[in-house]
């Protein structure tokens, strides 16, 4: 599948919302329109005014997709571009059938490209995990996607959370608040685990973080690994391999 030609949703046009639903319906089979665009206003999408781009987006991502599918054996998916909403600069989101980004004028071409890696990586870490994902299939991941970006783009093209938390940060959350919910089924039920949840002390993105430092510490105990490689090593084993408990 191609990168779908967006160009004209960066422009001044009254019906965005309208426009990118009739475009993202095929990723959303038996969703309702109404659904479809609170979905994408929830994510970011820009409603009123234009984004100008400089940069040649949709080339860009089509040659990186080809590549990546070449090099991850990947999935052939839908890639949906749209203009972010004012005072945002980037946001991704992996699909079960497509990938949408939402960008600002204000991205360079290496934070493009490592966000479409994130969103891309979740498509293929897909084809080696169950659904619905456990907790601690959805805390690998998001570290595993940190961890490709990170070895295609350097450490200084990962997002900020990874470095919110040391090791031992995580290590102190981890028995008492991950341990008991790692195997609860449902992305649904891992936002408070992922996003961080103050009735639950759980600080800020304690999650994604905990999920990018274990597979680190598992890729000191027995990498080098290639990003295919790590891709298809299942979460307990990842887990258990950092020297992470999995049971109380």
């Amino acid at each position: 599948m191609p990168v779908i030609q967006t160009k004209y949703l960066f422009e001044k046009i009254t019906n965005r919302e309208q426009l990118a639903c009739d475009l993202v319906q095929p990723i959303f089979p038996g969703t309702p329109p109404e659904a479809i665009k609170y979905e994408l206003t929830q994510q970011g999408l820009l409603k009123k005014g234009s984004i100008p781009l400089s940069l040649d987006v949709w080339q860009l991502i089509d040659k990186q997709l080809r590549e990546l599918m070449l090099d991850w054996q990947g999935p052939s998916i839908p890639v949906y571009i749209f203009p972010i909403a004012n005072g945002f600069i980037k946001n991704g989101i992996a699909y079960r059938d497509g990938i949408c980004l939402f960008i600002s004028a204000r991205l360079s071409i290496k934070e493009l490209h490592a966000l479409f890696t994130h969103e891309y990586h979740h498509m293929c870490r897909r084809l080696f995990s169950e659904e619905p994902p456990t907790l601690m299939d959805s805390l690998m991941m998001e570290g595993l996607a940190e961890d490709a970006v990170e070895s295609l783009f350097g450490s200084d093209a990962l997002g900020y959370w990874t470095r919110n938390y040391s090791l031992a940060e995580v290590q102190s959350y981890w028995d008492s608040h991950f341990v008991p919910a790692l195997y609860q089924k449902g992305l649904h039920h891992h936002k408070s685990h992922l996003f961080g949840d103050e009735q639950l002390n759980l600080p800020t993105c304690i999650g994604y973080c905990a999920g990018y430092r274990i597979v680190q510490a598992f890729k000191e105990r027995y990498g080098p690994l290639s990003i295919k490689e790590l891709m298809q090593i299942k979460s307990e084993d990842i887990i258990d391999g950092a020297g992470f408990n999995r049971f109380h």
